[in-house]
Parts: structure tokens; C-alpha cells; sequence
């Protein structure tokens, strides 16, 4: 087990687990003959970052979906990039989050051998939830381990959230923070970086609604996304905002449904054209007592509520975009793990 950073609460990362009995690949190990490790396969998840009222801060780890990323240590001090299956993904290590990462770390720590990257991706790029922060996420864990580089968990998110420049523009760690440590996690500093991590209530259910909409880049939904903010909408969203983290340290559900509400980002991207159906999935959350938000940049919506209504919400939701004329994946889920861990070398 690596040593983490004193900012990270036990309680509130995951423990490991395997959702895929069947590759017999996933949580094992292969050593080379210098004790060092030569492969492994890591699951990355998905992930929902601002969650409201928390832009840039707040963000967590869902079960479904998720990604399987191979890295194997190569003799040649380069970063090859193999998609297997899923949605479409760069191959350019420049171009590629997970691929970027690799690099940076060679960099940093001059990595006398460089990795192959096998990548299953099966969360949709551009969909808000988190695409490439899981590549990035999976990439920093297995180089990590397989060249022995004992990275805190606070460098970890940072070398991964070095990836997100490729889609984003800038580093942010709001997606790789959750990816790594699971559950709910908050980023209270960027520089020095501190990230608290909080296990979610056990009765607490998501729903994610994947509507078919090309709303741009990521980079263009932080384009549009106002400069300055009047005083009521900051004080609007503080408000928001503690009561959301005090309800996931205290375990309610109310208390977290009812401080996702945001005033200042959400507004702007939906005024821009790239939220669609907006104040209708809002006013929907609202009369089925259920928390809504954007994930991430959209077009994703989040939907959380009580385990037991998760149904009817996703049905809901699945109906309104219908008669809207979009075709949606609807996603019935639960906050969830990040990065798988360590189980077993042979």
C-alpha cells in the first residue's frame, strides 16, 4: 500500500473491488525479472464534477460507467497509444490525456523505459462525466506503481489533472481528484493542492441522464462562464454549497438535494445554447423532490435522490427528453470507488 497525504480521511475512500471476475488481468500484477512490475489493468470511473454548486470544487465517483486502461512498462522511452473498444479516443500521445500524463511523468522523473497504453474507453468523450479524467487517472496510478515512484495521493491527482490541459486548456482537478480517491471530494486549495475526501450516505441514489447533444468543447463551456458575479449569486452559492458538504459529512440526503442548486454557472452555460431542455430537467428535479445539476460541462445531467426512487426519476427524465426529440442514456448508478486497487501479484 502507498502512504497517503494526512488530508485524506480512511473513511472516505473506497475500497477496492472487481466489477469483471472474467479478466482475470484486472487487480493483478506481472513482475519483470528486477522485481519491478510490468503490467497492469486499472478501472477508472466516472465522474461528476461542480455537482451544483460547487464549480471547480466539489466532485464524485460513480460506479457506472467506468474504463479499463492496460499500461505495460516498454524498453523504448516512448508512449504508445492501442484503443480496444469503445468510443473513438486520440492516439497521439500529445493528444491523448492519459498519454500526456505518461509523458509528464517520464519527464519528471527521467523513466529510463517508456509505457504501451491499452484503452477500453466506455465513458463517451465530451459527455460531462468525466472521460478524460478516468484515462489520466488510471495512467498516473499504474505508472506510479509500476516504476516504483511512491507518489502521495496528493501528487497523483496532481500529475493527472496535468491531462486535463489537453481537453480543458488548464489543469483542473475536480474530475481526477473523485477518479482517484472515490466518493465525494472537495477541493479547498489548488496550490498547495488539499483535497477531502468524504464517503457519500450509503441510502444515496444517482441517476445520470445522457441526452445526444453536441454542446462543444470543454473549453468552450469555461469560455462562456461570466468573469464577475453579483454579490447575491456568491452568497447565493456559498450558502449552497455548505449545506451540500454538510450533508454528505452528516449523511443526509435532503441536505445534499437541496444544495445543488446553482446561481452563476449552470444559468450562463444554459443562456449559451449548451444545456439542453435546462429549466425543464430543473423544474422536473423539483417536483420529484430530486437534486439536479449539470455534470461537468454537460451535457450530462446528475440527478441525486434516495436509492429506492431511482426508477422513477430515470424515467422521468428519459420521457422529458423524448418528447424533446433527443435520445438519452440514462445511467441508474450510486457513488462508487476510484481507481481500483492493488489486490494480488503472481
Amino acid at each position: 500500500m502507498l502512504g497517503y497525504g494526512p488530508c485524506f480521511s480512511a473513511e472516505g475512500c473506497f475500497p477496492a473491488f472487481c466489477p469483471f471476475p472474467f479478466l482475470e488481468l484486472v487487480g493483478k500484477l506481472f513482475l519483470l525479472p528486477d522485481g519491478l512490475l510490468e503490467r497492469m489493468i486499472v478501472r477508472a470511473p466516472a465522474t461528476s464534477a461542480n455537482l451544483g454548486s460547487g464549480f471547480d470544487v466539489f466532485g464524485m465517483a460513480l460506479r457506472e460507467p467506468y474504463d479499463l486502461v492496460e499500461v505495460r512498462r516498454i524498453p523504448e522511452k516512448a508512449v504508445r497509444i492501442r484503443a480496444t473498444a469503445g468510443y473513438q479516443i486520440p492516439l497521439n500521445p500529445e493528444e491523448n490525456t492519459g498519454g500526456y500524463v505518461a509523458l509528464e511523468l517520464m519527464k519528471a522523473f527521467d523513466l529510463p523505459e517508456g509505457v504501451e497504453l491499452k484503452i477500453w474507453k466506455r465513458i463517451r468523450p465530451g459527455s460531462g462525466l468525466g472521460s478524460s479524467a478516468a484515462t489520466a487517472a488510471a495512467v498516473a496510478y499504474a505508472v506510479n506503481l509500476l516504476f516504483d515512484l511512491r507518489l502521495s495521493r496528493e501528487d497523483l491527482i496532481s500529475y493527472a489533472a496535468l491531462g486535463e490541459k489537453v481537453s480543458a486548456g488548464t489543469p483542473h482537478p475536480d474530475n481526477v481528484a473523485p477518479a482517484i480517491c472515490g466518493g465525494f471530494v472537495i477541493v479547498s486549495s489548488r496550490d498547495p493542492l488539499k483535497v477531502y475526501s468524504i464517503e457519500p450516505p450509503e441510502e444515496l441514489g444517482v441517476v445520470v441522464a445522457l441526452p445526444e447533444f453536441e454542446k462543444g468543447s470543454t473549453r468552450r463551456a469555461r469560455e462562456v462562464i461570466p468573469r464577475e458575479v453579483p454579490l447575491s449569486s456568491l452568497v447565493h452559492n456559498v450558502g449552497r454549497a455548505s449545506t451540500l458538504a454538510a450533508g454528505m459529512a452528516l449523511k443526509n440526503i435532503n441536505m445534499i438535494k437541496d444544495g445543488m442548486r446553482d446561481a452563476v454557472i449552470e444559468p450562463a452555460r444554459a443562456k449559451a445554447g449548451m444545456i439542453p431542455e435546462y429549466e425543464e430537467v430543473r423544474r422536473l428535479g423539483e417536483r420529484l423532490d430530486a437534486g439536479i445539476a449539470v455534470s461537468g460541462a454537460g451535457p450530462a445531467v446528475i440527478g441525486l435522490i434516495e436509492k429506492g426512487r431511482r426508477a422513477e426519476l430515470a424515467e422521468a427524465l428519459k420521457e422529458l427528453y423524448a418528447s424533446r426529440g433527443y435520445r438519452c442514456e440514462v445511467y441508474v448508478t450510486e457513488p462508487g470507488p476510484g481507481v481500483s486497487e492493488i489486490e494480488e501479484v503472481i
